[in-house]
Formats: C-alpha cells, structure tokens, sequence
C-alpha cells in the first residue's frame, strides 16, 4: 500500500513539474513561447521567436539612423543620411520603424509619445498641392514641398507613397490606439477625389515640362498592396487590385508580371521582392476586407518570387537578394530586378538606363526574406550581410554582386525594414490584428457626416469630381 501511494505521488510531482516546466516555456523571453505556439510556430516557414543579443544589437544599429537623422523642428527623420528631403513613403517608414524600437524595448514610452507627438503635428500641417492631395517630396527641416534639388515646388502626388503613410497611420492606430483621433484627422485633410476614380484605380500626378500629367502609376505587386492600405480605410480599390497581368518564366519557374508595355506607357514593368513580402510581414498575405483570391494570389507570387532567387543561386551561385536601393552618385536611385521591362535579372537606373554591374544583395531584401522563409538559403544571405552596417550610422544598403563591395549609402527605408523585420519576429507574426478603420472612430464618423462632408470623396461621401 506504501509503495502505491508513493508511485501516485511521484506521478503527481512529476506531472506537476511537466507542467510547471511547459508555463515557464510559454512566459520566458516575453512569452514567446505562447506566441510560438498561438501562431503556429510549428508548421510556418517563418522564423518566429524573441530576438537574440546579436539581433537586439542589429536592431539598435538601425535605431541610431532614426536618431541621428531626426530634425528637431518637425520630428520628420531625412530620406537618406543627412539628405534633409523624404516622401509620404519614407514619413510610413519613420512611423513603424518607431513603432517596432517601442515594441523592441529600443525607447521608452516617454520618448515614444514625444517623438509621435511631433510627427503627427507635422503631418497634420503638411503642405498640400494645388488639388488639397499630400506631395511627392518634403523639406525634413520645415516640411515644405520640394524637388530633389531641393528647391520649392508643388510636384504632384504618388498614390504609392499615399498608401504606405496611410497603412503606418492604420498599424500605429492598432497598437496605439490613443492617438486615433489624430491619426485620422491627417487622412481627413486631404482630397482623394483626383487619386481614386469610381472604378476603384488609383492615380498618380507629376509635374512634367511645367505641366501636372496624370497616370496609373502602380503596377502589379505595388497595385494591391497600395489598394490595401487604401481598403483599410474603407475605399473601394476594386481596379487597383486586379492589375492586367501576364505570364513570364525564369528558372522554368512562372511568375506573373504586369502585361502593360514600358514602351507605351513609360512606366517601368518591375518583379522586385520588397512588394511580395511587406503583405507578408504586415497581414500574413490575408489583408482583412480583400477577396479569398486576391489574398491566394498575394501569398502564391511572394513563394515565387522566394523561390526564384533561391534557385538562381543553387544552380548559378550568384546570392540573389533583389530591391530598388540608393547610390551616392548618378543614376542615385536604382530599381533591382527578379525581372523588369522583358528581361530576368534587370537592373534599371532612375535615369531608364541598365545597369548590371551595379546590382546587389539588398539589405532590406535580406531581412524580408530572411524572417519570412526560414531555409539554407537565408541562412547564406544573412551571413554575408549581417556586418553590412555601421554601429554609429546605421545598415549600408547592400553589398554588390559583381565585386562584393559595401554600398555605403545609408537610407531611412532600409534601416526600417530591419526594423520592421525584427518586429515581426519577436512580435511572433503579422503585425496587424486587423487593421480596418472602424465605423464608430472620429474618420468614420467625419465622413459620412451627411450635414457638413468633406467634399473630399471620402468612403461612404458623395463623390465630387474634379478635372484631371
């Protein structure tokens, strides 16, 4: 009888000590190991788990180009280092990458809610166009419209750079939800009525010989994620979602590219990796209020275009990270190719020109690909990218394939997508929960506010349309 009730007891201590052992699992590092477990760490491809010291040191270097790049008038952080000029894309970037330092223990809250408190009276008094749309380029130092030289000008708006700073006001809104209020009256100010038609397209405006020429400007990949950010505050994108589409092959390997011709519509026909992956990374290719096909076709293109880059480098060992990136000299900005304007492995200059000696390992193509997929493959990209950094400034762009050189050139966007990578993982997924603006927030209510709208072709507003 002893020896029976000593056998229960032991039974009963051991299966306490399992379970003990298993709750301290799940709470470790964060609770990770929940996170592991609710995501479905154990079928995903992606790597889902609380950063090590060399990844918190990885994201801390990104973090000081957030720091030593902040203008002190405005709170907006320079596009490039030092460069004090950023678009609507690069003021998202700055949004989410402050985000993820918040979320990655980077700053304290006290310095978080300064830091967007700034940010969100600057973009509250941005400087509009002529049509009350957002410009292409801002003044870091007093956000004014600008070119490139720097110099003054109302220059059009880009309905790509639009999406990216309305889908960061969207995720700050999600995991700040405090700031709602002012979130919302940034969007509410400007005009959509030139920048959505009723068939749901998006368009574009640039300022060409003195003259504002308007166009579609999105092309397959960029189509729908900018129609998902527009989606999450209610517009009806339907066009820019189902972009013309057509059938390539690489690596006998079909990707679909965008069947309008360069040649006729000047604008370049690009299969780059950052606009497969970001849906990844943000919703887990399953963006809320988007059709089940769409959201089959988001994920089914970002295995490809994975999958072609890791093909090229086990059958021609050529590492193969591809993204647009900036140089420090002519042709400056450079769009880097799975494929582009007919050709696989392209790499096009802003000026329309090709460059292949100038194409790279993309840092910020490195750390999409290498959170989301998890395999040999990124395990080799991240090795011959991890020092690509400098602890004081920030990570280089990338490192180029023809001669294994450092791109030096540091830029905002880079520098955020470790960010946000680094979010990702130690998030334990997508990084919305949602994400749809809701019927009872001040946006909602604004505008469909029947006795005193916009007039701005709000969701749910009569629409008022102007001349293009």
């Amino acid at each position: 009888m002893l020896k029976t009730v000593s056998r229960k007891t032991l039974a009963a201590l051991l299966g306490f000590l399992l379970v003990a052992l298993a709750l301290l699992a799940l709470v470790k590092d964060g609770g990770a190991g929940w996170r592991w477990l609710s995501k479905g760490g154990w079928n995903t491809s992606a790597r889902i788990s609380a950063l090590t010291p060399e990844e918190r040191q990885w994201a801390q270097t990104a973090w000081r180009y957030f720091v030593n790049n902040t203008q002190p008038q405005t709170g907006l952080v320079n596009g490039s280092d030092k460069q004090p000029r950023a678009t609507l894309w690069q003021m998202g970037d700055t949004l989410i990458a402050l985000l993820a330092a918040r979320e990655l223990g980077l700053l304290k809250e006290e310095e978080f809610d300064h830091r967007l408190t700034q940010l969100l009276g600057t973009l509250n008094r941005l400087a509009l166009t002529d049509t009350r749309t957002p410009g292409r380029l801002y003044a870091t130092p007093n956000a004014s419209l600008v070119d490139f030289s720097g110099q003054t000008q109302r220059n059009g708006w880009s309905a790509r750079d639009m999406a990216r700073l309305m889908l960061a006001l969207r995720l700050v809104s999600e995991w700040a939800p405090q700031y709602q209020e002012y979130l919302d009256k940034i969007v509410l100010r400007w005009n959509f009525c030139p920048v959505i038609d009723p068939h749901g397209e998006l368009w574009s405006s640039s300022i060409e010989n003195g003259k504002p020429v308007i166009r579609e400007e999105l092309r397959l990949g960029e189509s729908e994620y900018a129609a998902t950010a527009f989606r999450l505050w209610g517009f009806a994108p339907d066009q820019a979602f189902t972009p013309p589409a057509r059938n390539v092959i690489i690596h006998q390997r079909t990707l679909e590219v965008d069947a309008r011709d360069p040649r006729t519509t000047w604008q370049p026909s690009l299969i780059s990796t950052l606009p497969y992956m970001l849906p990844g990374l943000e919703f887990g290719w399953q963006p809320p209020g988007v059709e089940r096909a769409t959201r089959k076709a988001l994920r089914e293109r970002a295995k490809q275009v994975w999958l072609t880059q890791q093909t090229r480098w086990e059958k021609e060992k050529v590492l193969t990270a591809r993204a647009d990136f900036a140089l420090g000299q002519a042709p400056w900005h450079v769009d880097d190719t799975v494929w582009g304007n007919g050709y696989a492995w392209n790499t096009l200059g802003a000026d329309g020109k090709y460059y292949p000696r100038l194409a790279q390992v993309s840092t910020k193509a490195v750390f999409a690909l290498w959170v989301l997929w998890d395999t040999p493959f990124t395990d080799a990209l991240m090795n011959v990218s991890r020092r690509m950094n400098d602890a004081q400034r920030g990570w280089f762009e990338g490192r180029v394939e023809a001669t294994g050189d450092f791109n030096r050139t540091i830029t905002l966007s880079t520098n955020a997508m470790v960010l946000e990578s680094l979010f990702y993982k130690a998030h334990g997924g997508p990084l919305f929960r949602n994400g749809l603006i809701d019927n009872g927030s001040y946006f909602y209510l604004q505008a469909t506010d029947v006795f005193s709208a916009p007039g701005l072709c709000l969701p749910g507003e009569r629409r008022v349309e102007m001349k293009k």
